[in-house]
C-alpha cells in the first residue's frame, strides 16, 4: 500500500533540497572570495590583443593571437575569439603601451583539438601584468582540422617547432621600426606555457627530447588502451628527421636556449621523453595537473615530469578531484553553470588559483621579481590543493 505524502512532508523535503544544494554551491563561492591570492588580481596595465598570421613555412602558415600591454582605450572593440567567446577585457587592435617596454615573451601552446584562444583567463591576465603572450593554431590538432599524421605523429616535432616560429616572429617585428611592436619585447627573457598536448610541447620547446625506448618499456606494461602509447606509431617517421642525441639515446627536438621559464597544465605524454629525455629541460618549470584527470593521468604524466626534468627549481601544483577542461575557459553555453567545465571544481576559483601561481611563477622567473618568488617559497593554505616546490 502506498503511503501518501503530506503537504508538511512536501514542503520539509523541498527545504532539504535547497539547503543541500546551497550547501554544494556556497562553500566553493565563498572559497574563491577567502582564498589570499595577490597574483589573482588583475595587473597594472590595460590588455590589447590582435590577430596575427605567421608565414615563415609556407606549407604551414600558422594563425593565432597576441595580448600585450596596452593603452587605456574604451573605443576599441572587445575581442572576439569566435565559438561564441567574446573578451570582457582586451580591446582588438589598442595601442601597445611602451612605457614599461621591453616585456617579456611568453609563448602559449594549446591542447588537441582546441585552439589558440582557449585559455584567454590566464592569456588575458598575464598581459595585464606587463607580459606579451603569443598563441597560435596548431595547424593538424585544431578544433575542427584534426589529423591523425600531421597531429598525432609530426606533431611531436611539428608543434614545439611552431613555438620557435612565434619567437623568430616576434624577432622581426622587435627589429622592425614599422612595426607596432618595434622593440616592445624582451627576448633575453622568454616563457612557454602548454595545455595538455601543449604542455608537451612547451617542454619540447624548452629542450625536452624523445625517448621512444622509454615509451614501448611504459606500453610494454600497460594493460589495456592508453592514449599516450598511441605515439609509438610516430618513431618510423620521426627517427629519420630528428638528430639524435648519443650520449641520451634520445631524439633531438626544436627548441630554444633563450627559453628561461616552463609552466605546463595537465601536460601530456611523459613517457615520450622518459627520465632521459625530460632531464634536458632545465630552466624553471612549474607543473600543474588535476587528480581526477582521465587524459592526463597525474601518476602517468604530471609527477614524473616533476620528478625527471632536470630543472633545480620547479613546482608541483595539484587540484584535488579536478579534471582535465580546469585549465581552459568555460565554453560559452556552459559559462553560467557554477562549476564550468568541471563535476568538482567551481571555475572562478580554480581560474584564481591558476592566474596567482602562474603570474607569480613568472613575473618570479622572467622579471626577478623578489615578492613573486617569496608568494613561491611561502604559498598560501589553500583547501583542496596540494603544493611542493623547490625555489630559493
Amino acid at each position: 500500500m502506498l503511503r501518501r505524502s503530506t503537504p508538511y512532508r512536501d514542503v520539509a523535503r523541498l527545504l532539504w533540497l535547497a539547503a543541500a544544494l546551497l550547501a554544494l554551491l556556497a562553500p566553493l563561492s565563498a572559497g574563491a572570495q577567502a582564498d589570499p591570492l595577490t597574483y589573482a588580481q588583475t595587473g597594472a596595465y590595460a590588455v590589447g590583443v590582435q590577430a596575427i598570421q605567421i608565414e615563415s613555412d609556407p606549407s604551414r602558415i600558422l594563425t593565432g593571437f597576441i595580448w600585450y600591454p596596452a593603452q587605456a582605450d574604451s573605443a576599441s572593440d572587445l575581442a572576439d575569439y569566435g565559438y561564441g567567446k567574446r573578451s570582457t577585457t582586451a580591446r582588438l587592435n589598442a595601442q601597445p603601451e611602451r612605457r614599461g617596454a621591453p616585456y617579456p615573451l611568453i609563448v602559449f601552446s594549446h591542447g588537441y583539438s582546441s585552439y589558440a584562444a582557449q585559455s584567454t583567463f590566464l592569456t588575458e591576465h598575464l598581459a595585464s601584468h606587463g607580459f606579451i603572450v603569443l598563441a597560435v593554431n596548431h595547424n593538424g590538432s585544431t578544433r575542427g582540422d584534426t589529423d591523425a599524421q600531421t597531429g598525432l605523429t609530426l606533431g611531436w616535432y611539428l608543434r614545439p617547432r611552431d613555438v620557435l616560429s612565434q619567437i623568430a616572429w616576434a624577432e622581426l617585428r622587435n627589429a622592425d621600426p614599422q612595426s607596432a611592436f618595434y622593440g616592445l619585447f624582451d627576448l633575453a627573457h622568454i616563457g612557454v606555457s602548454g595545455h595538455s598536448y601543449g604542455g608537451y610541447t612547451a617542454l619540447a620547446a624548452a629542450g625536452a627530447q624523445l625517448d621512444f625506448r622509454s615509451l614501448d618499456t611504459y606500453c610494454a606494461q600497460t594493460q589495456g588502451f592508453d592514449l599516450a602509447c598511441l605515439a609509438q606509431d610516430a618513431e618510423p617517421i620521426l627517427a629519420p628527421i630528428l638528430a639524435q642525441d648519443a650520449q641520451r639515446g634520445t631524439l633531438r627536438l626544436p627548441s630554444d636556449p633563450r627559453i628561461a621559464a616552463v609552466l605546463v597544465m595537465a601536460p601530456f605524454n611523459a613517457p615520450i621523453m622518459g627520465a632521459q629525455g625530460l632531464a634536458n629541460v632545465t630552466v624553471p618549470t612549474f607543473v600543474m595537473v588535476g587528480t581526477a584527470d582521465a587524459v592526463t593521468p597525474l601518476e602517468r604524466d604530471a609527477e614524473p615530469i616533476y620528478q625527471q626534468v632536470g630543472a633545480a627549481q620547479k613546482a608541483l601544483l595539484s587540484f584535488e578531484g579536478a579534471n582535465h577542461a580546469i585549465f581552459a575557459d568555460c565554453m560559452p553555453l556552459l559559462a553560467g553553470l557554477p562549476r564550468c567545465n568541471d563535476a568538482v571544481w567551481e571555475a572562478t576559483r580554480a581560474h584564481a588559483i591558476i592566474k596567482h601561481f602562474a603570474t607569480a611563477f613568472f613575473r618570479a622567473t622572467l622579471r626577478a621579481d623578489s615578492a613573486a618568488r617569496q608568494a613561491l617559497i611561502t604559498p598560501p593554505h589553500l583547501a583542496s590543493v596540494r603544493y611542493e616546490g623547490l625555489f630559493d
